[in-house]
């Protein structure tokens, strides 16, 4: 993370950690899904916006999308893809584009790839698909863009979904086995930036919060089960302590947005390992 925001400060000619003597805009692309609309789609403009630094958000968006499709999709050029971009704070989203077109559509600084949940915790749905797409992209952005891989998070306990059944519907089980499938990735690929929004779920829910962080058994809570992955996401990419980030939602009190950016700021810290 020390490493990318180096690269930052190339890029946006930063004087310092957090200045505001910025050249340009930060570029931020997510190649996802609806663990991706969780996390990027919110509350991260807003936590960027307040520590002085301006930044566009693209999200390009299937549900349930697996790195399988997201590949395909690269290839075949199918038009399956809601375009979710973030511009001064306001979302627009356009319908039934192809990735090449959300890729061309800026100089994107930094771009994020993840599994679908369901099998996030399984390495062996990754490749080739991981390997090809990361090659696909990486001849359509710019040289300096750095790739970054977005870990998402287990499951709740009590979760319905019919994918949970993979890791015996346990969600400590589910979690290790999406670190692991993360060590995997990050080893196997690189990755200059990790940005463990699973590890600062776990541990929100290891906090007063419980086992609260989703709205559904998957998708996270629209308030603090947000704010906590798009926490998490800010310090990943810039390297700022973002406990010392001001903002936080009006529908989210002080007390429980500081566990949240606590969260965020341990997993960051250490990420493959649950701090309560």
């Amino acid at each position: 993370m020390k490493r990318f925001f180096a690269l930052l400060v190339v890029i946006l000619g930063f004087a310092s950690a957090g200045a505001a003597q910025q050249k340009d805009t930060l570029r931020v692309l997510a190649i996802g899904n609806s663990f991706s609309q969780d996390a990027v789609e919110q509350y991260l403009y807003e936590l960027f916006d307040a520590a002085g630094i301006p930044v566009i958000i693209g999200n390009m968006y299937i549900g349930g999308c697996t790195l399988e499709r997201h590949f395909n999709n690269s290839v075949t050029g199918k038009k399956d893809y809601a375009y979710r971009k973030i511009t001064g704070g306001v979302k627009t989203n356009t319908a039934e584009m192809p990735l090449a077109a959300g890729l061309a559509d800026e100089p994107w600084d930094c771009v994020s790839f993840q599994q679908a949940s369901g099998v996030s915790g399984e390495y062996e749905t990754y490749e080739p698909y991981l390997l090809a797409l990361q090659a696909y992209v990486r001849r359509r952005v710019p040289a300096t863009a750095a790739f970054m891989w977005h870990q998402t998070w287990a499951y709740a306990s009590d979760a319905t979904h019919r994918e949970f059944s993979r890791y015996g519907s346990d969600q400590m089980k589910m979690y290790q086995a999406i670190v692991d499938a993360s060590r995997r990735a990050l080893h196997n690929h690189g990755f200059p930036v990790f940005i463990p929004s699973g590890t600062a779920i776990q541990n929100a829910r290891a906090s007063s919060l419980g086992d609260t962080l989703t709205r559904d058994g998957y998708h996270l809570e629209t308030t603090y089960g947000r704010f906590t992955a798009a926490c998490t996401w800010f310090e990943a990419i810039t390297g700022l302590n973002v406990t010392e980030n001001p903002y936080r939602p009006d529908s989210v009190p002080e007390e429980t947005a500081a566990i949240c950016r606590r969260a965020a700021h341990n997993a960051c810290r250490k990420p493959f390992k649950v701090t309560k």
